[in-house]
């Protein structure tokens, strides 16, 4: 047995993001100097991205199953792409990759995860997850002290981006995408009035106490997205882009570090400074797979029930528009609304189906009986839009009909459309019935002008 043993070397603390090196003539620059310059410009890279640009797939990354089988089973395929973790990392996946999902069932870890759920799954809901990685590479031969062992001869002299492709049980959160798309589906719910403008004092006022943390189990910071504005919330139209900037300013300045799920969520600390990042900021799901499940009657092994088919779900990820579509559509859509007007009309039956119907109508019978919600392709909830509509009615039919559209700022309304689910989707809701409540059994005709756009 040796009495000799490699050379202990002293614990170095990773380098302080917030600072880069301050070159003197005649300084001597080493190892520490390199890494710590690194790490400022890419820390500072990616908090640029990720606080001013945001995070989502940014193109392909298209997940399907294969049409062709073989003895290995169904195969799921993810096509090449790109995508922003929420820490800010770009990561590039190619070529296209793949999983034979019954291999992934006989892993012995994957079934004795699914083993210990209880009452045993027929299916399983799983996360398709993508997240950023790095590999050593070009190994060259380092100078260096004496009593070194063999693997100590040669060094790595290049970090290569990669990434890693995993099906998980849980999806990495993404908190802060999750509170976005709540934000705007709950400012849009807020009212646009012809009230004369004022001060907007009262109306902070109101957003502070609506949007004040609420003590949850676990903690929800944003638990009030859950529940519609209140009734006091109110934007006069004459000041509508004074509202709105309001509106954003608050969500910059009260709201938006309380989205991210920890402290330490895609962040190192304060500015910039050193800290642990969250464990699934380096992560992004891509899509959520529904996958059937039996067991084989002669192994025992699980294997995917080919009886039933894979369901794909990738509306649970962030898209990322880049600059020059969002530039298109701006420029396009001012053009478009500012200088005419679009019109939708139809004819809906009470089942909420359009026989006839112009402009892209679409129609949702909320309640089957009474209530529908209206929408068109670019729709816009913030437009003025004039609505006009007529029961169908016999004239031998005994009893009056009436055509309602009900306001967005009507204190039932959130109770009316909850069976569309939280958020709703945007829409006009009208409720059209005979004077006994009933439906109107012609249905009813309707218009929806929208005279120069938003005004």
């Amino acid at each position: 047995m040796s009495t000799f043993a490699p050379i202990a070397l002293p614990h170095i603390a990773p380098p302080d993001p917030s600072k880069h090196v301050n070159y003197q003539l005649g300084m001597v620059l080493g190892v520490d100097d390199f890494q710590a310059e690194f790490t400022y410009l890419s820390d500072r890279a990616r908090r640029i991205v990720r606080d001013l640009i945001g995070y989502g797939v940014i193109s392909g990354l298209h997940v399907t199953v294969g049409s062709e089988t073989d003895a290995r089973g169904p195969r799921l395929q993810v096509s090449p792409g790109g995508l922003v973790t929420p820490s800010g990392q770009l990561v590039c996946i190619s070529p296209a990759q793949c999983a034979y999902l019954n291999e992934w069932l006989r892993a012995p870890a994957n079934r004795q995860a699914i083993d210990a759920i209880s009452p045993t799954p027929t299916v399983l809901e799983l996360a398709v997850v993508a997240c950023y990685r790095e590999c050593e590479t070009d190994d060259v031969p380092i100078p260096g002290e004496p009593c070194r062992s063999e693997d100590e001869l040669m060094k790595p002299s290049r970090m290569q981006d990669s990434f890693a492709l995993e099906l998980r049980f849980e999806a990495p959160p993404q908190a802060e995408d999750d509170a976005v798309r709540a934000f705007v589906a709950w400012i849009r719910q807020i009212p646009i009035v012809d009230d004369t403008p004022g001060d907007t004092a009262p109306f902070l006022a109101a957003l502070e106490n609506a949007t004040a943390e609420i003590n949850t189990s676990p903690p929800a910071p944003l638990a009030f997205l859950a529940s519609p504005p209140p009734p006091t919330l109110r934007i006069p139209r004459a000041a509508r882009s004074e509202y709105l900037e309001m509106l954003f300013a608050f969500w910059v300045t009260r709201l938006r570090a309380r989205a991210r799920s920890g402290p330490n969520t895609a962040e190192c600390g304060c500015c910039g400074g050193p800290g642990a990042l969250d464990t699934g900021a380096e992560c992004l799901q891509v899509a959520a797979i529904t996958v059937p499940i039996a067991t084989d009657a002669i192994s025992g092994d699980l294997l995917v029930d080919d009886a039933t088919p894979i369901a794909i779900d990738e509306t649970v990820r962030p898209h990322l528009l880049h600059l020059r579509m969002l530039q298109e559509l701006v420029l396009t859509g001012t053009v478009a609304t500012g200088t005419g007007s679009s019109t939708v009309a139809g004819h809906v039956l009470p089942d909420g189906t359009t026989p006839a119907s112009t402009g892209g109508l679409a129609v949702t019978a909320i309640d089957g009986k009474t209530l529908f919600l209206l929408t068109h392709p670019g729709y816009d909830p913030l437009a003025l839009h004039i609505v006009s509509g007529q029961p169908i009615t016999a004239l031998a039919d005994t009893q009056a009909s009436t055509f309602e559209v009900i306001s967005a700022a009507d204190p039932d309304l959130p109770a009316l459309i909850s069976p569309l689910g939280s958020p709703p989707p945007a829409g006009i809701v009208v409720r059209v019935r005979t004077s006994s409540g009933d439906p109107v059994l012609g249905g009813f005709t309707v218009r929806i002008e929208t005279p120069g756009g938003t005004p």
